[in-house]
């Protein structure tokens, strides 16, 4: 069964092995040279060898949106510049980016985020129910009912917003075969993925630095004590819900057992690795990012959160519509060079009935 967005399925028209086989390029691409396990792929052929077939069969794909295929004796370049072949190869890269990215982003922030997609013009709606339970109090024998208790759901809209990336791009290059097209998706996909991780920590992060914030759930500096007891507070207040002990490798490092303990490590392959288990709480790392300026990272390496992963999620996030394209000609550039503008609409906010806690390194 095809894990592709009904709208790729529809488009696609019974071509989804195109579609499939990108998703499968993307995450060996991004193992072998991102080093970053998002999915399963295919390991029984090289990247070079699915680079390969993936742009013979996208530049075949293209040729369907179009509508027609390429005359014969008519050299690439020249089948480029008709209009339809230039705004099909952006459908069907924007068809490319939408069954990529889910995946990706909920690599990457799905441990606090929960994401709804919605159509254009739509605003996607969370109920959030209430997270208290019901009073219970003590009865005398002959009272019929005790006070009337009753809980509404609050219902949040959350507007997503436009974001673009602007490329310059040489189709002719592209569709003659000199330039991967594969490997363009990729990088569109990947920069699309780091600026929705970016929004959507930056949703967390302005939470636990409203004044709002429970201080009880608060803490500064990092004891074995005061961690417990967060874990026991969010696991608590969010009603059994265990909570789950979140934050980057530089955060989690800090995460050690008290004095007093031997660690063991075979001396023909010693390894420093996280502890992956605090008191009988789950210990999961969050991917860092980069921040784009100075070398910076976006993620803060100060703060270990404490959240019960399985309750509510405390970001949500709305994706409305699919990814669309505009390009122009290369005509109206000096330098004969074409600009395609990719569109995406997101947003992400601090949403939730749930319980979460935060420690602030020293």
């Amino acid at each position: 069964m095809s894990r592709l967005p009904m709208n790729i399925i529809s488009f696609a028209k019974d071509n989804e092995k195109v579609y499939e086989q990108m998703r499968d390029y993307y995450f060996n691409y991004m193992s072998e040279v991102k080093k970053q396990d998002i999915a399963p792929y295919d390991k029984q052929k090289s990247l070079a060898e699915k680079e390969e077939k993936v742009n013979k069969n996208l530049l075949s794909e293209i040729n369907r949106v179009a509508g027609m295929s390429m005359p014969e004796g008519m050299s690439f370049e020249a089948w480029s510049t008709n209009p339809m072949v230039k705004w099909a190869s952006f459908q069907v890269v924007s068809m490319v980016i939408d069954a990529v990215i889910p995946e990706t982003i909920i690599n990457s922030i799905g441990v606090y985020t929960d994401i709804k997609t919605v159509g254009f013009g739509e605003v996607a709606q969370f109920d959030v129910t209430p997270n208290s339970i019901f009073t219970v109090s003590e009865s005398g024998n002959a009272q019929r009912t005790a006070i009337r208790q009753k809980q509404f759901k609050a219902s949040y809209p959350i507007v997503p917003i436009n974001h673009d990336v602007t490329v310059e791009v040489a189709l002719y290059k592209v569709l003659s075969g000199k330039e991967s097209l594969a490997e363009f998706m990729s990088k569109a996909v990947l920069s699309i993925q780091t600026a929705m991780t970016k929004d959507a920590y930056g949703a967390l992060a302005t939470l636990t630095a409203n004044a709002n914030f429970p201080t009880a759930l608060k803490a500064t500096g990092y004891t074995q004590p005061t961690l417990l007891k967060l874990c026991e507070q969010v696991t608590a207040y969010n009603h059994g819900n265990k909570a789950t002990i979140v934050g980057t490798t530089g955060a989690l490092m800090n995460v050690l057992p008290s004095t007093g303990y031997t660690v063991f490590t075979p001396s023909d392959n010693m390894k420093i690795e996280l502890i992956k288990d605090f008191l009988g709480y789950q210990i999961l790392v969050l991917p860092q990012v980069a921040s784009g300026t100075d070398y910076g990272l976006a993620l803060d390496d100060k703060k270990i959160y404490v959240m019960s992963t399985s309750s509510d999620k405390i970001i949500k996030g709305a994706f409305e519509g699919s990814t669309i394209q505009n390009s122009n000609d290369y005509y109206d550039n000096a330098d004969l060079t074409s600009n395609a503008t990719l569109n995406k609409r997101w947003k992400f906010e601090a949403v939730s009935n749930s319980a979460m806690g935060c420690v602030t390194l020293s």
